[in-house]
Order: structure tokens, then sequence, then C-alpha cells
């Protein structure tokens, strides 16, 4: 099984962080499912079933390129986890950062156009996305609503859709089904285009959209969809039981716990029946 998002931070920051984005965006009452550090981390996964795991990185500012991508860089050594950079997208120096995750073997980027400040049509960025392009890097954006910043939609079905015609070529992975709260717009604008999307942050809780989500993969196919539980805001078994929850086949099912993402990684399959205990 494999798990496309999932987040590890430093050691010496991991409470704080855990604690200030848990107040951020107002969940507190959902306990996190690791204490955010490497360790603990591994050995989470390792207790859910899940074999491999994407670790996706990201530099709020411009000035943290270098330390996030060294950090990102170190985790991919372990063999549990494939971990994404981050650049900041409006930079004028990210080409030395892409450069140099691609050397040391990094398969993509982490983006976020709330905690960056940019809108995802932003032409600044679209240097990024060419040169991702070039550099044949899967591009993961967070998609739709954040709840710490309700107030802003910076990646809309929209918006992205809009991106998507101005790079057929690129790997996409738009996070949270496409995107957070706006799984009718996705439907409509972005569910059938040559991307994919993840399942992460979305649960039982959520049941009142299984109706559209159900529409969404019988338009988009259950060949575009990777797992993620976007630990540690959301379990394995909360997300892993949504799934189970959707109109899909045992098939369907092995596509996306770990067939699809397997294939876009570049990786060997992980296990035949891939599920979370």
């Amino acid at each position: 099984m494999i798990d496309f998002h999932a987040h590890i931070y430093p050691d010496s920051l991991a409470g704080g962080v855990i604690q200030k984005l848990g107040l951020a965006a107002g969940i507190t009452g959902l306990m996190p499912s690791t204490d955010g550090t490497k360790t603990n981390t591994i050995k989470y996964f390792g207790e859910n079933g899940v074999d491999k795991f994407v670790v996706l990185n990201i530099a709020t500012r411009e000035k943290q390129h270098k330390n996030v991508n060294d950090f990102a860089i170190e985790l991919n050594k372990e063999p549990e986890i494939i971990s994404f950079g981050s650049v900041y997208p409006t930079s004028d120096t990210f080409e030395t950062e892409l450069l140099r995750l691609k050397e040391a073997g990094i398969k993509g980027i982490k983006l976020h156009p709330e905690y960056q400040d940019f809108e995802i049509n932003d032409k600044r960025a679209y240097r990024v996305y060419e040169m991702c392009r070039e550099l044949d890097f899967i591009i993961s954006f967070h998609a739709g609503y954040d709840l710490a910043y309700m107030h802003r939609l910076n990646c809309s079905a929209e918006k992205a859709r809009e991106v998507v015609d101005d790079f057929p070529h690129n790997k996409f992975v738009f996070a949270h089904f496409g995107g957070y709260m706006i799984f009718d717009s996705v439907l409509e604008h972005l569910a059938g285009e040559n991307v994919f999307f993840d399942t992460s942050f979305v649960s039982a809780r959520d049941k009142e959209y299984i109706p559209v989500i159900n529409k969404m993969i019988n338009k988009h196919g259950a060949e575009r969809f990777l797992f993620g539980s976007d630990t540690p805001w959301m379990h394995v078994k909360k997300s892993s039981e949504f799934i189970d929850m959707l109109d899909l086949s045992d098939s369907e099912k092995e596509k996306i716990f770990d067939k699809n993402a397997a294939e876009l990684l570049g990786i060997d399959k992980c296990r035949g029946n891939a599920k979370a205990l």
C-alpha cells in the first residue's frame, strides 16, 4: 500500500508545528496520528499497512529553500519514504533548487498556493511548471480550501483547469479529491483531464460528498486517483474506510491504494491486496 500524502517535520520543530497548524486550522479536536517526527511516522505507517509513503515538504518562504530541500533529500534515503522537495514559486532562485533536487534523485515537488501566497495560475509560477516538465518532475498541489485559509481559494478548479490547459504534458497531482470542499466544481472543470487526484483528508465525516465523488470517479477514471491520508492530520484507517464507502470494485481499489502511485512514481507495486489494517 502506498500513501501519497504525508508530512514529516524535523525533530526539533515537530511539536511546535503540530500545535501551530492544528490551532490555525481549528482541528484541535482531531488527534494527530503521529507526533510529526520521522521515527514515529515510519512506525505508524508500518503498523497501518503502508509500505511506502510520499512526504510532501513545503517551503513557505523563499529563504527556506535550502533547508527544506536538505531535509527532503535526507528523508529520501529512508527505504519507506519517497520525499518531495519544494520551491517558492514566485522566487527568482528556484532553478538552482530544482536542479539540486533532480541530481539527488527526488521525483517531484509540493506547492501550496495558500501557504506560499500565490494563485495557481499566476504567470510567475509558470516558470516553475515549465522547468518541472523539462525535469520530468511531479507537482503535487494543495487544491480547494484549506481549513486555516477559508477566506481564500488560490487553487480553485477553474484556475487549476487553466494551468492544465496551458501545461498538458506536466505531471500534476491535485490533493483532496481535486479540491477540498469544491467537489462539484472539480467534477465540472477538472474531472476527465490528464491529471491525478489524491484522496487525502477526506473521511466519513465528509460522507455528504459521496454522490459527487462517485460521479467524479466515473468521469475521471479510478486509474487517476491516488490514496493519501494527509498524515498526521488524518488517520490512514479513516482515509481507507472512506474509499470503501465509494462505488468501487476490488480492482479499482487496488489501483487507488497501490498500482496508480507505483506507476506514477516509477517504483515496484507494493502489495496485491493493498489495504490498511
